[in-house]
């Protein structure tokens, strides 16, 4: 490798090189995706007509890494893995080259940015698991990187955001996605956007806007329009979230030019995806259809699997609302398939949750006679483990009021469990729900609870639960929500023991049953007692 005496400040690898990455660097943010690709090919072109040494390789790894980020910036994946893979290959091959200070920073800064669009391209196209092992990687080679202004470890903690976002860790990645501000300009504003929709999606539009308006200026602080243009189709997320319907339709048409002209095909298919809802609720059931069939397409084309599942959930929902019960159960039941073969079990729930809600529907509109009850069952057995599973996500959240919006959103999958179990007029089920639902708050009093979280840590993409050695302190709702607001962690409910000298606890196979479905810790191990006024 070059000696440090062989460098200066302002030569990485001399002509046409460093000027061209600057000149590459410039398209990327107008955005002129197709310019930067062809100068970054070209400069490839040049550097594998050099004759091979480790200097060489890792220039052409360099290249590689920045023309996979571009790929990724211009949605098509399969290109980036591509790069990204030759990148890797290319660079941590001439890891054990004797290299100067300056020469092994130079390596490291390629290798931390080709593992973060290698994490990157894992994330958006479902592998999620291969997406934490390279932020994993990345975070114990950064101790020994020369990161002054902390870009490259807010680069890394943003992809971390990114994961949790994608796993539906909402009170885990606001607190960490929180926690990385102040950051460095570059990323600032996409720490914001993140919070911003975080907050569109656990109900809360006015903050939302709030951090999209501050992203929006520091996009334009940096010039960077392709994060504007980002913003128009987070901002009609939000107000679709919100019931804004007709603002939403308008921002995400907008959005949707943008990026047909620029051919980003995985944003256009993810307006696409929403706005097939959107025609859907206005009564266009021809455009949804449409418009989720092409949305479906293109994902599946780019590899992009996740976000494919919660299109065909969108096509299944199209499908029975046209009376097309098989095709709904099919497309249903493939997108559970990808979300638990990714862990996604928050998804899953939501899949079990519109299969019980289907069934609530149907039995409805139509006399199933002798198999009501078996029917009634089933969707008990899918609707009641979803709804506690889905109200749990709220003790992921520091923040009283964000864990009071979760709730309102967990509340209808919880009054579907209780009319299930009205039509089904089982007294002792209804009587164990209210006992659950008033067991109150528990708050984890452990000082170890606002210890800041590190980015780098892999820890930082965990759940946060009471340890079992802490004992928290069991306070009613009002009382519970009131200390919270100064930032203590509530902790799940406690069991409730509904009888003397038996083993039996409120909804215990329900619970089971959750937290064996969606891997999520429902009750504490903490037991209360209910005694009967009667007893």
């Amino acid at each position: 490798m070059r000696s440090d005496e062989q460098n200066t400040e302002t030569v990485l690898y001399g002509e046409p090189f460093d000027s061209g990455f600057e000149l590459a660097e410039q398209h990327q943010l107008t955005p002129d995706l197709p310019a930067a690709q062809a100068v970054y090919t070209e400069l490839l072109t040049v550097a594998e007509s050099f004759e091979d040494s480790p200097d060489v390789r890792l220039l052409r790894g360099h290249l590689l890494s920045d023309l996979a980020t571009v790929r990724l910036a211009a949605t098509d994946l399969p290109g980036a893995g591509v790069c990204v893979e030759r990148a890797l290959g290319l660079v941590r091959g001439v890891s054990d080259v004797p290299m100067g200070p300056r020469g092994r920073q130079l390596w490291l800064e390629v290798l931390l940015k080709t593992l973060n669009a290698g994490a990157e391209l894992s994330r958006r196209t479902g592998d999620l698991d291969e997406a934490l092992a390279a932020v994993d990687e990345a975070a114990t080679l950064l101790p020994e990187f020369d990161d002054p202004e902390g870009l490259r470890t807010a680069e890394f903690g943003l992809t971390r955001v990114h994961l949790l976002l994608d796993r539906g860790e909402w009170g885990a990645a606001e607190e960490l996605a929180s926690a990385l501000l102040p950051g460095p300009p570059a990323i600032e504003p996409r720490l914001l956007d993140c919070l911003g929709v975080i907050c569109a999606s656990t109900g809360r539009p006015g903050r939302a806007e709030d951090h999209f308006a501050r992203a929006d200026e520091g996009f334009l602080a940096l010039g960077d329009t392709h994060g504007r243009e980002q913003l128009i189709s987070h901002r009609g997320y939000a107000a679709m979230r919100a019931g804004d319907l007709d603002r939403a339709e308008q921002l995400y048409a907008e959005a949707s030019a943008i990026f047909e002209r620029q051919g980003r095909s995985e944003d256009l298919a993810v307006c696409e995806q929403a706005r097939a809802f959107l025609a859907e609720h206005r009564g266009d059931a021809d455009g949804g259809k449409a418009l989720t069939a092409s949305s479906l397409a293109r994902f599946e084309r780019l590899g992009a699997m996740i976000a494919a599942a919660d299109t065909m959930l969108l096509g299944a929902r199209q499908a029975y609302e046209r009376g097309d019960i098989d095709e709904m159960k099919r497309l249903a039941q493939d997108a559970r398939e990808v979300y638990q073969e990714r862990e996604l079990y928050e998804r899953c729930a939501q899949v079990d949750l519109m299969l019980a809600k289907t069934l609530e529907d149907n039995l409805n509109r139509t006399d199933h006679g002798d198999h009501e009850r078996m029917s009634v069952d089933t969707a008990l057995s899918l609707a009641l483990p979803a709804a506690l599973a889905l109200e749990a996500a709220r003790y992921d959240f520091v923040s009283a009021h964000a864990r009071s919006q979760w709730l309102q959103l967990a509340d209808d999958a919880m009054r579907l469990a209780f009319r299930l179990a009205l039509r089904r007029q089982d007294q002792g089920l209804i009587f164990e729900l209210v006992e659950h639902r008033c067991a109150g708050a528990s708050l984890v009093l452990s000082a170890a609870d606002r210890t800041p979280l590190s980015a780098l840590s892999p820890a930082a993409a965990m759940k946060t639960y009471a340890s079992a050695d802490d004992l928290p302190l069991a306070l009613g709702g009002v009382a519970a929500e009131a200390a919270a607001s100064v930032g203590l962690r509530v902790a799940p409910p406690p069991k409730v023991r509904m009888a003397a000298g038996t083993g039996r606890t409120a909804l215990q196979e329900y619970i089971q049953a959750a937290e064996f479905r969606y891997h999520r810790r429902i009750v504490s191990e903490e037991e209360v007692p209910f005694w009967s006024p009667t007893s």
